[in-house]
């Protein structure tokens, strides 16, 4: 451990009384200044990392940063822990020198909640028009080019976004917006591209590159319009559309051509308003700082990964099981409540961090937020699949299969909740690998019982479905396994 020594202090012989006596000549001595308490030095040399500190809890994330551990507040301090010297350090310490605000939620507000509770319904908004599309294009491919095109899709725009952030987070919001038109622009020729396979590999005309296109074309241009908050004018440009689609489904094939027309409208109208919201960001001067290729990686493996484990359960069932295709609805609807339950995870930490006193309590603390959020997300979205049940019901279409498939995706909205704050952690490695051991549960002992959904097998869809939900509530037990090591560690809070 480095010490830093004080400066010597002079000291000389005191005054006597009387007048003075001759004997040998006095000197000065210098005596060095030594600490009896290694706190101090401890103090003082921590003093510039904590000087802002509001409690022991930053200190000891600062103590633990700096290579302090349990052994060594034993031996070289005599606290039974480091939090305990932590503690001691802190007081120490005096005031805090300048006040810490309380951290800013995007989710704080009414307005910023309903924001983010919005983004589930908005990704959706397209499908009010998939019928009037069925009827034009033919079942088959369209349900094929949907499927691959709304994978790629959510690779694409989750790995843009998180650059963007990134780079809006290291003061380069210029970049950020450069970055976000250009994959804006690219996006039709990226989803021309995968209709384009899809027609080569299993049929169908050149309407699958169209689809595609505009498929994965309004998912860039809803990220962007995200990004820069810009949701309510997403949903006024595509109400027309969805008016339309519903008008479509009651009314049957004379309302077609303005379901098309309005989806087209809407989307043109989306994509403009997305390039015109990358104008005027940034300016000269920003720093070089680029995104993390590491985490950049991550993100799109990651993105693959959820895309698979959504698709290659609901894709046998897209042309002839209806009711259990649907039942991903509830899990589209409530992730922008997942989303904001996420985004107010880190506020939640921080205030936690300011009235626990010991590792154990603030660990207990952050399981039972952490337990309440999950509930809160799998209660939202029981909520939302309790009323698709109860429509299909009503339409004489429930069965075990659509039941077991809509919980299979109720336990998926809790799970993405663990999720986001792996993903918040950059833990995208434990992510991927979760989701890898649930698609070979699924898949796996589907094959060995015959009900693998693959290749289009789903000749046993209630055994295929029932495996379905239980590899999804393997998934959320292996998510909240993933948070165990960090979700109590103060100095992720800092």
């Amino acid at each position: 451990m480095t010490v830093r020594l004080r400066p010597a202090v002079q000291a000389t012989a005191p005054p006597t009384q009387g007048p003075p006596i001759q004997g040998p000549p006095t000197h000065d001595v210098v005596l060095p200044r030594v600490s009896t308490d290694p706190l101090d030095e401890l103090v003082d040399r921590i003093r510039p990392t904590v000087a802002r500190a509001v409690d022991a809890l930053q200190v000891a994330a600062a103590l633990e940063a700096d290579g302090c551990t349990d052994r060594i507040a034993r031996v070289e301090y005599g606290f039974s822990d480091v939090f305990m010297l932590a503690a001691e350090v802190f007081q120490r310490l005096g005031p805090p020198a300048e006040a810490i605000a309380e951290p800013e939620e995007d989710g704080g507000t009414w307005r910023g909640s309903l924001r983010l509770i919005a983004h589930g319904p908005l990704y959706m908004l397209p499908a009010a028009v998939f019928p009037a599309v069925l009827g034009v294009l033919g079942h088959r491919s369209v349900v094929l080019a949907l499927v691959v095109a709304g994978g790629v899709g959510w690779m694409a725009a989750g790995t843009v976004a998180y650059a963007a952030y990134q780079l809006l987070g290291a003061g380069r919001p210029g970049a950020a917006a450069r970055l976000l038109r250009l994959a804006a622009l690219l996006a039709p020729a990226l989803g021309a591209a995968v209709g384009t396979a899809v027609m080569v590999v299993a049929g169908g005309g050149w309407g699958l590159a169209v689809l595609a296109a505009g498929q994965l074309t309004y998912q860039l241009a809803a990220t962007v319009l995200m990004f820069y908050r810009r949701e309510g004018i997403q949903a006024l440009i595509m109400a027309p559309a969805v008016l339309a689609g519903g008008a479509f489904l009651v009314t049957g094939p004379a309302l077609r051509p303005i379901g098309l027309l309005t989806a087209v409208a809407g989307l043109l109208g989306c994509y403009a308003v997305a390039l015109r919201a990358t104008r005027g960001h940034g300016a000269d001067g920003e720093p070089a700082t680029r995104p993390s290729r590491e985490g950049l990686a991550g993100v799109t493996a990651y993105g693959l990964c959820s895309a698979a484990l959504l698709l290659h359960a609901e894709a046998p069932y897209l042309l002839t099981r209806l009711d259990v295709a649907v039942a991903v609805a509830p899990l589209m609807l409530a992730m922008g409540f997942v989303e904001w339950r996420a985004e107010r995870f880190r506020g939640a930490a921080i205030r936690l961090t300011r009235n626990s006193f010991t590792p154990a309590d603030f660990g207990r603390r952050m399981w039972a937020l952490v337990g309440r959020e999950t509930v809160g997300c799998l209660a939202a979205t029981a909520l939302l699949g309790l009323a698709l049940l109860a429509v299909l019901a009503g339409a004489g279409e429930l069965s075990g299969p659509a039941a077991l498939m809509t919980a299979a995706h109720v336990v998926l909205g809790g799970a993405y909740y663990s999720a986001f704050l792996l993903a918040g952690f950059e833990r995208f490695g434990r992510l991927c690998l979760s989701i890898a051991a649930a698609l070979a549960v699924h898949v796996g002992v589907g094959a060995g019982l015959g009900a693998a959904p693959l290749f289009g097998r789903s000749a046993a869809p209630l055994t295929d479905t029932a495996l379905y939900l239980g590899s999804t509530v393997l998934l959320l037990g292996l998510f909240l396994l993933g948070l165990a090591p960090i979700l109590g560690q103060v100095r992720h809070y800092r």
